[in-house]
């Protein structure tokens, strides 16, 4: 596996490649790290995999301003252009699938497969902000309120994952992400997606 820092329109970026094969972009969830998908990439022997710390999150320098999703996606292309790479395979999964969609949809010849998973258009938010403010211990209100369904299910979640160091501990890389989403919808323009499924 290589892990290199890139200058990526003014921005360090974290970015791992690995394996040969076929290039797999993988797009990592709210707060997820590189080594999320380590697991996932040791199955894809048959492909290079590239992932990355998005902007804020794990290595990757924290931007001073939260980004909009297109922003993201334009990071996404100057990196694939550097790493001397035309056309990706893209799986993105939550908050990643979303970036992975906006992607597809601003450079859609770089893009030959796309894959999504636990995701949606935007207009339905599968975390909401509430939780990871109570999580990270800042909401009064949510702290008062009783923790059970899916917001203690969302709690555990992240709870597993930062013990686990597969999700970033910064409370302001979450705040980041999720800016990235206000107002953002795919749903008016998603018949543009052209690319193979799965």
């Amino acid at each position: 596996m290589t892990t290199q820092n890139l200058t990526i329109k003014g921005l360090q970026l974290n970015v791992s490649i690995r394996g040969q094969g076929s290039p797999l972009l993988l797009l990592n969830g709210l707060g997820g790290l590189i080594r999320t998908f380590d697991p996932l990439r040791d199955e894809l022997v048959d492909y290079t995999t590239i992932t990355l710390d998005v902007p804020g999150v794990g290595k990757s320098q924290m931007p001073r301003w939260p980004m909009r999703l297109p922003r993201h996606a334009d990071l996404i292309a100057e990196m694939l252009k550097q790493l001397g790479i035309d056309q990706v395979d893209v799986f993105g999964v939550s908050w990643g699938g979303a970036l992975a969609q906006e992607f597809a949809l601003r450079y859609p010849s770089m893009v030959r497969r796309l894959i999504l998973a636990a995701t949606s258009a935007g207009p339905a938010m599968l975390v909401k902000p509430a939780d990871i403010l109570d999580f990270f211990g800042r909401s009064k209100s949510a702290r008062r309120r009783t923790q059970e369904g899916s917001r203690h299910s969302i709690q555990t979640l992240l709870r597993f994952g930062v013990v686990n160091g597969m999700l970033t501990v910064n409370p302001r890389s979450y705040y980041h992400q999720l800016s990235a989403l206000i107002g953002w919808t795919s749903l008016l323009r998603l018949f543009r997606l052209r690319q193979r499924n799965g």
